[in-house]
């Protein structure tokens, strides 16, 4: 019996370190460092129905480690579109308007599992996002500062069952008291799309 009450005491411990591996993998796992591209057509108040723009560039997102913060950047520009020169008269080449956008938001909070991230379109495959990343972005505009101070930001990341992170948005969000900010105002509160181009950790 007692080499029997032995053994029960050794696949007991054998288990319990199994499970606190599993659970040290799914940690390590959980990508840190993430990269890709925006690439949407987001359409100011100011000028809705009149103008559509372009706005792509890279991004990347530093989430730090378990701290529940996170930094993010991205580098973008921004001009009009084909389809708004189209009804332009002779329209030349520097009546796009182009202009740059560096976005840089740190210690930013993240939320695993949130609820409250643009909903996918349909009827495409749906997608679920695994977090988001709010705070308050500094904005520049061709060097400058535009928008005369911080903006609020939203940042949700990500995918389906066959790829965990393969998309983000960006929402320019209201301020506090519910009134539009002036990088809502110049992008518009509806989700500027991008891609997920890697989701790995430090040092991959």
């Amino acid at each position: 019996m007692k080499g029997i009450s032995s053994w029960f005491k050794v696949m007991a411990l054998a288990v319990a370190g199994s499970a606190a591996g599993t659970t040290a993998w799914a940690q390590w796992h959980r990508p840190d460092q993430l990269k890709g591209v925006i690439n949407d057509h987001p359409v100011s108040p100011a000028t809705a129905g009149s103008t559509v723009w372009e706005l792509s560039g890279p991004w990347s997102l530093e989430v730090r480690g378990d701290s529940g913060s996170a930094n993010f950047s991205a580098a973008l520009t921004m001009e009009y579109s084909d389809v708004y020169l189209g009804t332009v008269a002779a329209a030349a080449t520097d009546a796009r308007h182009q202009h740059t956008h560096t976005i840089k938001m740190n210690d930013a909070t993240v939320t695993e599992n949130p609820v409250d991230c643009p909903t996918g379109t349909t009827p495409y495959p749906t997608y679920t996002w695994q977090f988001e990343v709010t705070g308050m972005a500094d904005v520049t505009g061709n060097g400058g500062s535009p928008f005369a101070g911080p903006v609020p930001l939203q940042v949700c990341v990500g995918g389906g069952p066959d790829l965990k992170y393969s998309n983000i948005t960006l929402v320019f969000t209201n301020l506090p008291d519910d009134t539009p900010s002036a990088a809502t105002s110049h992008f518009g509160g509806q989700a500027i799309h991008g891609v997920v181009t890697k989701a790995g950790r430090d040092g991959d």
